[in-house]
């Protein structure tokens, strides 16, 4: 048995952003939000902060989050092969095949991984990219809030991931519509002791989330 979700955290790198926590009269609010709970899709707006991530060539292959209208945050094992002139990313899109009437795109001008990014056990696995130009904030497209410096986040606090991943493990095709489910905040402890059996160590720079009794619904499923 095991969790789905792993998510690294290094804020320090946040702190060199201008910015980033200058927009809180905007940040965190979908005004067209109606919450799902478990997997659906999602409508255009839900999640205004959502970057499709897309490469040369290969089309979505990442998700990101907008934290302020020039950067995008997103896990810095999607820059291990693409460096920013292979990447255009999507703000305002619902759709991976449709029509996306309040999308708008941007090319990337600066990708910064974490200087301690570890590829082989995911340890601080996080990115900034820079936009090729600022944003505009609209219903569609507006910034996430991020944690204070120094927030905990206890065992079984409630908790969103949405993205166009897989929606079964090995599966093998992307949903066309954005997904979205909600997944419990799992201790860390709790976390290795499943990851144990194969040996997958997770480090004080992660988050753990997931269900492991109701499916193992989470980020490697959805995002």
């Amino acid at each position: 048995m095991t969790f789905h979700t792993t998510l690294s955290v290094a804020g320090i790198i946040l702190l060199s952003i201008g910015g980033s926590l200058c927009q809180l009269d905007v940040c965190g609010r979908s005004s067209l939000k109606t919450k799902i709970v478990g997997g659906e899709n999602v409508k255009a707006g839900d999640w205004p902060w959502q970057v499709s991530i897309h490469a040369t060539g290969l089309g979505h292959y990442c998700g990101g989050t907008l934290i302020n209208k020039d950067w995008v945050l997103s896990a810095a094992n999607c820059f291990e092969w693409f460096s920013a002139p292979h990447i255009v990313m999507y703000l305002g899109r619902l759709s991976q095949s449709g029509s996306n009437s309040y999308e708008t795109n941007r090319t990337a001008s600066r990708i910064i991984k974490h200087p301690n990014f570890n590829f082989s056990n995911a340890d601080n696995d996080i990115a900034l990219i820079q936009l090729s130009s600022s944003v505009t904030f609209s219903d569609y497209i507006r910034p996430v809030c991020l944690a204070a410096a120094g927030s905990v986040f206890a065992a079984g606090t409630e908790s969103w991931v949405t993205g166009w991943g897989f929606l079964q493990n090995g599966g093998a095709q992307f949903p066309d519509i954005l997904q979205e489910v909600m997944i419990p905040i799992v201790s860390n402890s709790d976390c290795n002791n499943a990851y144990g059996e194969i040996k997958i160590s997770i480090t004080n720079n992660m988050i753990c989330a997931g269900l492991l009794i109701l499916g193992g619904k989470g980020a490697c499923q959805i995002a």
